[in-house]
């Protein structure tokens, strides 16, 4: 059995990008007048450029989905260095594994006291799954975009866990 890997990129928010224009834009203006009035703008400078690159470049987050013989684990990882496991899921404690808006699912869907964790890039377009199971505290949800290969290794020892 080998171990089925998938690494979704978080889509940054409209917010996200914009602030990233105006820290870049500000920290450059700052530079520029730090030629003539250095004692004024280069301190403010340096700190537009820091702000700048920890938006820019060390807040990038990406989902991480690992199956592997009746496991799911889940990872998130910040900026390419950071990860964080967020949880595991044996198959046995799988309620359901289907689509989105699906009819197995609806009923959890629309209960909110479950717990739902968001595991998706954030793309309009992609498919995105639903995976129930029995946690330690109660039934919880979590909503991640699974390849086909994925779901088709999930099939190969469970399938009727999975609905495509």
């Amino acid at each position: 059995m080998h171990e089925k890997l998938v690494i979704v990129p978080r889509k940054k928010s409209t917010v996200k990008k914009i602030l990233n224009v105006v820290w870049f834009v500000l920290a450059c203006l700052c530079f520029l007048f730090a030629m003539w009035v250095p004692i004024l703008f280069a301190v403010p400078a340096i700190i537009f450029a820091i702000i700048w690159y920890f938006q820019a470049f060390r807040s990038d987050i990406e989902y991480e989905y690992t199956y592997y013989d009746g496991e799911f684990r889940f990872a998130r990882i910040k900026a390419k260095r950071k990860r964080k496991g967020l949880g595991r899921v044996q198959m046995e404690d799988v309620l359901a594994l289907a689509p989105k808006g699906d009819r197995s699912v609806y009923k959890y869907e629309n209960d909110n006291s479950l717990a739902c964790k968001d595991l998706t890039s954030g793309e309009s377009g992609t498919k995105i799954y639903e995976l129930v199971f029995k946690g330690e505290k109660g039934i919880n949800r979590y909503e991640f975009e699974p390849d086909e290969e994925m779901l088709d290794a999930v099939m190969v020892k469970y399938p009727r866990a999975v609905i495509k």
